[in-house]
């Protein structure tokens, strides 16, 4: 079951991956195509103006999935490097459950936003649809980080075998 859930967060990964590429040429392209317009034709695009901010917030997501994925988020871990393992085991514990619960709570309350923005700007609030997909990935991996956790941490029957016997 790990090896699966494994498999599901690097597809997971390489399709972020994929869609940060992506967000940022098209950032780069729009910025230049807007500066061109603007310097040489004298016709601004309001639209591409606006659409750049969204690519920057997919970006921005799109990153911290990827920092969570890999526990390069910031971690307050000062206190932690000075307890047994044990309590850093508990911590951790509490830190993904809490972490999860969070990002499940805002992934229900996110789709009341995405509808309201569909409302508001029509076609273009289909871009918030960041937000679901981005609190769905960030639950998903912390409850796999806890996961992988219990599944590398050695039980008292594990480490008996592990121990040859004399």
């Amino acid at each position: 079951m790990i090896k699966a859930i494994q498999r599901v967060d690097d597809a997971l990964a390489l399709f972020e991956k994929s869609v940060i590429v992506l967000c940022f040429s098209l950032l780069v392209f729009f910025i230049i195509f807007n500066i061109l317009s603007r310097n040489l034709f004298h016709l601004p695009s309001h639209q591409i103006f606006e659409a750049s901010p969204n690519l920057v917030l997919w970006l921005a997501l799109l990153g911290a999935s990827l920092a969570l994925k890999r526990q390069r988020h910031i971690r307050l871990e000062l206190v932690l490097r000075y307890c047994s393992s044990r309590i850093r085991l508990w911590a951790a514990v509490a830190v993904n459950l809490f972490g999860a619960l969070v990002m499940g709570i805002l992934l229900v309350t996110s789709f009341a936003f995405v509808n309201n923005e569909i409302a508001m700007f029509g076609g273009w609030g289909r871009l918030s649809m960041i937000f679901p997909f981005f609190f769905s990935v960030a639950t998903f991996r912390y409850l796999a980080a806890l996961l992988y956790r219990f599944a590398s941490t050695p039980t008292a029957e594990t480490t008996q075998r592990a121990k040859p016997t004399q």
